[in-house]
Parts: C-alpha cells; sequence; structure tokens
C-alpha cells in the first residue's frame, strides 16, 4: 500500500518543541492515535508488547540488536502532521533514543533514508525484530496492510512474516 495511503487516516498527539530536529527533552509526546480502528488496534497491541521487545534486544551502551527496528511518529511541517517511518540501528540516549531512517521520507525536507533522528517512547507505534530463519516477528501495523494488499504482493510480506508476530521464547507469549 502507498505510504500516502496509510498517512491519510493519522493524527498524532504531539506535545513537544522541535529543536534543530530533535524532540525537546522538556516534554514527551503523549500517544500515537488513529482513526483507523484496525491500524489504532495494531499500534495498541504493538505497544502492548514493546516492553519486551526493548528488553530482549538491548544489548551495551543503549545499542539494541542490529535485529530491531521501530516504526515511529515524527512530527513534520506538513499537513498530515506527522510522518510514520521505519528506523533501525536503534540507540537509548538519555530519555530519547537515536535511530538510522530505514526508509524514505515523505514529508521531512533535508531527511533521507540513513540519516539519524531523534525520538521519545511515546512515539514508537510499532516494532519488528528478525528471527534467525531471516522472518520476522512483530510489524504488527504491516499484518492489518497486507489485507488490503493486492494478492501476489500480499504473498511476498506474508512470507517475511513468522505466523505469529510474538517469539516463541518470550514469556508472555499466549501460544508457547
Amino acid at each position: 500500500m502507498p505510504l500516502r495511503l496509510f498517512l491519510l487516516p493519522i493524527q498524532f498527539a504531539l506535545v513537544c518543541a522541535m529543536l534543530g530536529g530533535s524532540p525537546a527533552l522538556a516534554e514527551a509526546p503523549k500517544k500515537v492515535i488513529s482513526s483507523d480502528w484496525q491500524i489504532a488496534r495494531a499500534w495498541s497491541e504493538a505497544r502492548a508488547t514493546l516492553e519486551y521487545a526493548i528488553g530482549a534486544m538491548e544489548k551495551r551502551n543503549g545499542w539494541f540488536s542490529p535485529s530491531l527496528a521501530f516504526k515511529v511518529a515524527l512530527p513534520v511541517d506538513h499537513e498530515v502532521g506527522v510522518e510514520m517511518v521505519w528506523v533501525d540501528k536503534i540507540r537509548r540516549d538519555g530519555q530519547t533514543f537515536k535511530a538510522r531512517l530505514a526508509s524514505h521520507p515523505t514529508y521531512m525536507p533535508g531527511k533521507r533514508m540513513g540519516d539519524t533522528v531523534d525520538f521519545f517512547h511515546a512515539q514508537i507505534a510499532d516494532w519488528a525484530v528478525q528471527a534467525v530463519d531471516g522472518r520476522f516477528y512483530g510489524y504488527y501495523t504491516t499484518r492489518v496492510l497486507i489485507k488490503d494488499m493486492a494478492p501476489e504482493r500480499a504473498a511476498k510480506y506474508r512470507a517475511l512474516l513468522v505466523d505469529n508476530p510474538l517469539p516463541p521464547e518470550w514469556r508472555f507469549n499466549p501460544e508457547k
């Protein structure tokens, strides 16, 4: 599904001033919301398991495993107000996270895939972890978006996802 279709139903409550493209530490954003109930539910499920993903993937000195990616809500100077974008090469930096843009932003002039961005925990809407076999856990929003894709494209995405979005060794996994 094109990014523009995904961005249209998004609303974002952000209470943070931007200083040179970085979130101000004074106030963190409140929450990420969507008018699309399926996306809202996917974000809710992803956020409910986010602490387990963070705990399982955090390594040393604030760095995370390279197999972890987050979908984050970044404020933009555009009528959409926020752009949802995947990031990787994540590290904790005090009260914020720093990561590399893992996809091409549409509404961030001067930012390109590979550039570093800063964000708060509350801006994380989804997560993904690559399994040993190369497929992925998480990707809650992608699992929703697949339903509206052309059959061939949907099949390609489904082949990349582990059936259960939660790794079996994570103790809270109900399908363990």
